[in-house]
């Protein structure tokens, strides 16, 4: 076992600066001009509190929470027989797809091991009231699915979350209780990862499918950070690969964080792939701003920048263009390693910090990542 060279971190008291609901503060010097606003939901002046302003020094909180995933762009050429709710609630690894939503008071989640010719159909009975957004996890290999709400309240505290579901038999879903949000659930092989807990430092595994989960928050950090306030990086995603699975460590650097990615192909050795500064970027969690990319993963590291990683450590940079000036919030989503979507809000500025127009819009790309087109 690898385990990397860190402090005892419950000696420390914490210096986190960790956004409410898991956002990730950039600050960026001159968004660019105004733009003509495209389709989609408009505000007026004032500009929201903490937007990005266009022409002005601003923090730009980039963060998928919070934003509907517009999935018909991207799963146009696929009939899905249950309505994909909000959230990451439709994935894909190879020919298996597994969309899920909710319909009247039932949990509806369908899978296809085909690439959408044939599906199966799982359903739970939900209590009240039913959650309007839901995220699918998905392995790499396609063998492993679970399904569960976004992340709930603040990654700076300790949060409880609704029970995720994983398949059953007959077409039943089982109910099980996650230590953190879906969207942060990843299979090394076939044992699950999930990250969440207290300042969002902990790393849980589970090998019997979310059955019993074991605290190994000491393999990435050095020892299992303490309830109370720490030092403890936050681990702001764990990343899913084909075959491998990588918690995504994020340490304050002054005004910027320090990425740590750590892979793992079993979910007991973690070795150190790559390690790279988000200038600007506070630590906290990376929601919205990761996404499987066929068999590898990206991150979004800057407003028009994506890091693309493989499970042994090699990495690309990806420059994006075609994406909205003035740009204050994103959810990316890839549905294999050329086409995905970006869920946007735009806010410009035609005076100042006055008469300011907000634009909500879903922008897809064909090739990577590279170009974006407003979809219509």
């Amino acid at each position: 076992m690898n385990t990397p060279d860190r402090p005892d971190w419950g000696t420390a008291r914490s210096k986190m600066l960790i956004g409410a609901a898991g956002l990730i503060l950039l600050t960026v010097t001159g968004c660019g001009a105004a733009g003509t606003p495209g389709p989609g939901s408009q505000s007026g002046s004032p500009a929201p509190t903490g937007q990005a302003t266009a022409g002005a020094a601003d923090d730009l909180k980039l963060t998928g929470v919070g934003v509907s995933t517009e999935t018909s762009a991207l799963w146009s050429n696929v009939t899905v027989p249950v309505q994909p709710a909000k959230g990451h609630s439709i994935a894909q690894e190879g020919t298996v797809i597994v969309a899920a939503g909710v319909q009247g008071a039932n949990l509806v989640v369908a899978s296809s091991a085909d690439s959408g010719r044939t599906w199966a159909t799982h359903q739970h009975a939900l209590g009240s009231p039913a959650p309007d957004a839901l995220d699918v996890a998905l392995s790499g290999d396609g063998e492993h699915w679970l399904v569960g709400p976004p992340h709930e309240g603040s990654p700076g505290a300790a949060a409880s979350y609704t029970k995720a579901y994983v398949p059953a038999g007959g077409g039943e879903l089982q109910p099980i209780t996650l230590p953190g949000p879906a969207a942060h659930a990843a299979w090394a092989g076939s044992t699950l990862l999930v990250s969440g807990g207290a300042h969002g430092g902990r790393l849980w595994s589970s090998t019997d499918d979310g059955q019993s989960f074991n605290d190994i928050s000491d393999r990435v950090q050095g020892s299992i950070p303490p309830t109370a306030n720490s030092y403890a990086p936050v681990i702001g995603a764990v990343l899913q690969f084909n075959g491998a699975a990588a918690p995504v460590l994020l340490a304050q650097n002054g005004t910027a964080s320090t990425a740590t990615v750590y892979t793992a192909r079993d979910g007991n050795t973690f070795t150190k792939a790559v390690s790279v500064n988000l200038t600007g970027m506070q630590p906290g969690a990376l929601d919205g701003l990761t996404s499987t990319y066929g068999g590898n993963a990206v991150i979004m590291t800057a407003r028009d920048q994506l890091l693309e990683i493989t499970a042994d450590g090699q990495q690309k940079t990806i420059a994006m263009t075609g994406l909205p000036a003035g740009l204050t919030t994103i959810g990316i989503d890839f549905r294999d390693g050329a086409n995905g979507t970006a869920n946007t809000t735009a806010t410009t500025c035609s005076n100042g910090k006055n008469n300011c127009i907000t634009v909500s819009s879903t922008y897809t790309t064909s090739d990577g990542g590279t170009t974006w087109t407003q979809a219509h």
